[in-house]
């Protein structure tokens, strides 16, 4: 175990009363339990991730419930307000047919991602969770070579005890949680941070997520990283803020800064994680920074989606998809509860989205930059005219070079050796 001292600078919103003091937090750096995985994948499988292949992140919305208003959210108010629950026994058609699937494709060893979302995902009860876990885990069974990790993404602000508990019995002792700086008031940070701190107290494994807003860029990528660290979060991602129906009146000229901003920030934030490695200092692994460097030692269309669905509380089969150029919604591809799981793999939908992906969304500047491969696009859009692109190129350009002049630096080739063998993201 590894006493980490607390960082001299602290965010301006928290009181000395409040910082928390966190020791004795192990630096699991080097074996993050999404890594694990990764390292037993043969080189064919980690070259061609796909669902096809046998790598499926399964993102599970069987309920969209929430009862929060984020600026950045993609749902509507109705659907955040819903009851709608994809049931117990809806669930077991769905995972009949992914089994019937991978059993008629005869694939030996299938790696299963399961990442719950929502909505709130807690607020359809512990109960639900634990009945849908273990309906899955048995279903696709270890026996029949199935590997499946499950992974909930929480606001944190409703989590009791009883949940922590949870988190160790069916998450290896770690969750996700959303992180937006003061985006959404003092009041709900507070709560917020009150509830990190319980959960290290339980020994959890905690990753934040962010979104990238006008009230993070004014408290900083370093003071943003110190006051994750004094947290004592060991992995955190940094998303831009998208354009969507929902905030497109209000939420986002108010709070979204593009992606010039964006790459900013993440040249400010790896720039201080190098610092803080170089002097032994505990500091989370940051998704982006680990997916660009990983991308190196890769070939194949890796970073096009073609791993991942969205499951609906209806059925539906989904992901984030793109109109009027930037202005994200759901597109559907089948429903598993109509269809057989082949028949949406490989129907007309997600032939075409695949084909989106591939051919980088017909983007002139996309399909002539040396670094699409590597790019965080995530999902292929139209760039905004003017700002840098939605694949941080900015950023990726000034990471390599940062990489390259550093090269000979047996300490930082040790950092992004380790970096190389990393799918945080």
């Amino acid at each position: 175990m590894k006493t980490i001292p607390i960082q001299s600078i602290k965010p301006h919103f928290v009181s000395d009363d409040t910082l928390p003091i966190i020791e004795n937090i192990e630096n699991q750096s080097s074996n993050q339990y999404l890594n694990k995985i990764y390292q037993k994948m043969d080189v064919k499988t980690r070259n061609n991730i796909s669902i096809e292949s046998g790598y499926f992140i399964l993102t599970m919305m069987p309920s969209l419930k929430c009862s929060l208003n984020c600026p950045h959210c993609y749902l509507t108010k109705e659907q955040r307000r819903s009851n709608d629950i994809l049931s117990l026994l809806q669930l077991d058609i769905a995972l009949n047919k992914i089994k019937a699937y991978y059993n008629k494709k005869e694939i030996k060893e299938k790696i299963i991602l399961v990442y719950w979302y929502g909505g709130e995902p807690t607020e359809m009860g512990i109960d639900y969770f634990k009945d849908s876990i273990e309906r899955i885990n048995q279903t696709l069974h270890k026996e029949e070579g199935y590997i499946i990790k499950h992974t909930i993404l929480t606001s944190l602000i409703g989590v009791d005890k009883s949940w922590f508990d949870f988190f160790k019995t069916y998450c290896d002792g770690h969750f996700q949680t959303s992180f937006d700086g003061l985006m959404r008031g003092k009041g709900y940070l507070k709560k917020w941070q009150e509830k990190v701190i319980e959960a290290k107290s339980e020994g959890l494994s905690i990753g934040a997520i962010s979104v990238i807003n006008y009230e993070l860029l004014k408290l900083g990528a370093k003071e943003t990283l110190t006051y994750l660290s004094s947290l004592g979060i060991e992995e955190c991602s940094f998303l831009p803020f998208m354009l969507n129906e929902q905030n497109k009146d209000k939420s986002y000229g108010k709070y979204a800064r593009g992606m010039q901003a964006w790459s900013q920030f993440m040249i400010e934030a790896t720039e201080y994680y190098f610092h803080q490695k170089l002097n032994h200092q505990f500091i989370p692994e940051i998704g982006q920074l680990s997916f660009i460097v990983s991308q190196n030692s890769k070939k194949g269309l890796s970073n096009i989606a073609g791993q991942t669905l969205f499951l609906l509380p209806n059925g539906d089969f989904v992901l984030p998809d793109y109109k009027n150029g930037y202005e994200e919604y759901m597109r559907v591809f089948g429903n598993i509860l109509k269809e057989s799981f082949e028949d949406i793999l490989s129907g007309k939908e997600r032939m075409s989205f695949l084909k989106k992906q591939i051919l980088r969304n017909h983007n002139i500047d996309c399909n002539q930059c040396d670094y699409a491969h590597q790019c965080v696009m995530e999902f292929w859009k139209e760039n905004i005219p003017g700002d840098d692109c939605f694949g941080g190129k900015s950023y990726i350009e000034w990471l390599l070079n940062f990489q390259r002049d550093n090269n000979n630096n047996s300490d930082f080739k040790k950092i992004f050796n380790q970096l190389t063998q990393s799918i945080l993201y």
